[in-house]
């Protein structure tokens, strides 16, 4: 049996590394202006030094991610965002190099092993540490290959010697009375309270358009409709389908392909049914047995994917030698060489109409995402590297700039009233919901309840009894939260309105805690808020070391060589 952590660690640090490392490292290596392609002349490398990595350096950069981001998950952070990891990396090499110039010393084996068994992901229900969870990290270890059992060694005595460092930092995280009673306040306030729900979608605001309108409401947002300046683009394409390998692969080959990527191509339903019970063995590289065979059932399934990759494989190679050929022959942009180099190529340049990256071709969505490869295109630099695409690869080719340019109301007099009309509609919506609070609360104050005063402006209601914000009811509808704080009871608040929805929060009943220290809760949110402002502290003081380094050692770029 595969237990939770087993599950955690290999799906995150596989997931993770493999998809995290190739999309954020992007943001997180400070290479300003990326490396250029093959049709530039120079090679430029950044150095930028950190607390003695460069993070110029791809390798360095990795390394510290890499790291930072393996700490994170050990403390839980799985839905830590790109920014986010790739600040508390940064901070965490800072914390280190301060550490050491503190004289923090490393933590001794007792001190190390306490550590990790305070550690939550090594944690059972109850809160106790479970060596059978620790030793499943361990064997994950030995699958992974991103890292090994003395990289994550180091790893917790360096997160063990950053807590000391943390205690240091933090300090004691002093709080005000004042603050405490306003967090009981806030989160065990007892309420009672009715919403009401106006619909945006069925709201009618009466919008007549008109010439006159449109055209003061086009001068007011003329920049919405500016046209940005955009390059005229054609490409080359290179399809998977016209290099599909004429032999297939081998049976001995097929087999060890399935062994290596078995996940990919799971068995059909009926072979799971007729098929003995599944080994339990965890060692994915053991041969099947004959009772879990299932390579012949899906042996199409696999050939097919080898010949795929294969013949993806082969298109980048042509790609590649095709930009390597137009380097090589020093083809200019829109020149007799280059329609005689396509010729000899036997290939054909397809002009594309002028789009921005907010409206790619309809045909072609996913030319949005190489937006930084096609601003690099100019007279000079006119040809892409190879992109992928989904069928294959494409080059680019420049073939102008077109200027920005304002255009008429009647070019776009179509999204002009779009726009108009939405907008004149959410600002009627609001009109309305000011009038329907002040309505509503007219009606309570009459002596008239909540929900009949709602039900006669069609609005649909419903009631929630005896809860506080620590422990809401699931189905409140979060725009209720902000408008609850400030209300009183007998009161309704204004207007909240999301994408689709007006709520109007009608505070039916409110009861406020005691919010002496004889409250046991007291003690507690104290902590709380003890901890959390030590915490904000210790943030904000590496934060602003690792501003410091960064500008200190802003990136310099030495002179291009040959």
């Amino acid at each position: 049996m595969i237990s939770w952590i087993q599950n955690s660690f290999q799906r995150h640090f596989r997931i993770m590394f493999a998809v995290l490392l190739a999309v954020v490292i992007v943001s997180f290596v400070f290479t300003i202006g990326a490396a250029p392609g093959i049709g530039q002349a120079g090679h430029k490398v950044l150095q930028q030094d950190f607390f003695g990595y460069n993070l110029g350096n791809e390798q360095d950069a990795r390394a510290i991610f890499r790291d930072g981001n393996f700490s994170a998950q050990l403390k839980g952070a799985f839905q830590a965002s790109g920014p986010q990891l790739q600040q508390y990396s940064l901070s965490r090499i800072a914390g280190l190099s301060l550490a050491k110039d503190l004289g923090i010393p490393a933590p001794t084996e007792k001190e190390l092993s306490a550590y990790i068994a305070n550690l939550a992901v090594f944690k059972n229900e109850q809160g106790n540490f479970d060596q059978a969870r620790y030793k499943n990290f361990e064997d994950s270890l030995k699958t992974s290959r991103e890292f090994t059992a003395a990289d994550a060694t180091r790893i917790f005595r360096e997160d063990a010697r950053l807590d000391a460092l943390s205690k240091v930092l933090a300090g004691p995280g002093y709080v005000l009375p004042g603050d405490i009673a306003e967090q009981l306040k806030r989160a065990d306030t007892t309420w009672s309270v009715a919403v009401a729900t106006l619909d945006y979608a069925s709201f009618d605001a009466g919008i007549a358009i008109t010439d006159a309108a449109l055209q003061k409401f086009f001068e007011e947002n003329s920049f919405r409709y500016e046209v940005p300046a955009r390059p005229r683009l054609s490409f080359v394409e290179f399809k998977s389908a016209d290099f599909q390998p004429p032999v297939p692969p081998t049976e001995a080959e097929a087999r060890a392909y399935y062994q290596a990527n078995a996940a990919r191509f799971p068995a059909p339903a009926d072979a799971e049914k007729k098929d003995a019970a599944p080994s339990l063995s965890l060692d994915k590289s053991a041969p099947a047995t004959a009772a879990t065979d299932h390579f012949p059932k899906v042996r199409a399934q696999v050939e097919a994917a080898m010949k795929d990759e294969a013949a993806r494989r082969a298109a980048s190679r042509a790609a590649n030698d095709f930009t390597v050929g137009l380097y090589e022959r020093k083809v200019t942009a829109n020149s007799a060489d280059l329609t005689s180099f396509l010729g000899a190529q036997r290939r054909t340049a397809t002009a594309l109409a002028p789009f921005t990256f907010d409206a790619p071709p309809a045909d072609r969505p996913w030319l949005a995402n190489y937006s930084e490869q096609i601003n690099r295109l100019n007279q000079e630099r006119f040809f892409s590297d190879p992109l992928p695409s989904p069928d294959g690869y494409v080059v680019l080719l420049w073939n102008e700039s077109l200027p920005a340019y304002k255009p008429m109301l009647t070019e776009v007099r179509e999204k002009v009233a779009a726009d108009y009309r939405e907008s004149e509609k959410r600002k009627r919506f609001a009109e309305q919901g000011k009038a329907l609070r002040d309505r509503l609360q007219a009606a309570v104050k009459s002596g008239k309840s909540f929900e009949d005063a709602a039900k006669a402006e069609k609005l649909d209601v419903k009631t929630y009894a005896n809860f506080t914000l620590r422990e809401p009811p699931q189905d409140l509808p979060y725009a209720a939260f902000s408008a609850m704080q400030t209300l009183e009871a007998g009161q309704v608040a204004d207007m909240v309105a999301t994408g689709d929805k007006g709520h109007f929060a009608f505070a039916l009943e409110k009861k406020l805690p005691d919010t002496s220290a004889s409250n046991p809760r007291y003690a507690e949110v104290r902590k709380q808020l003890m901890e959390y402002t030590a915490a904000a502290n210790e943030s904000a003081l590496l934060s602003s070391l690792v501003e410091e380094e960064l500008k200190r050692n802003s990136p310099a770029t030495p002179d291009a060589t040959p």
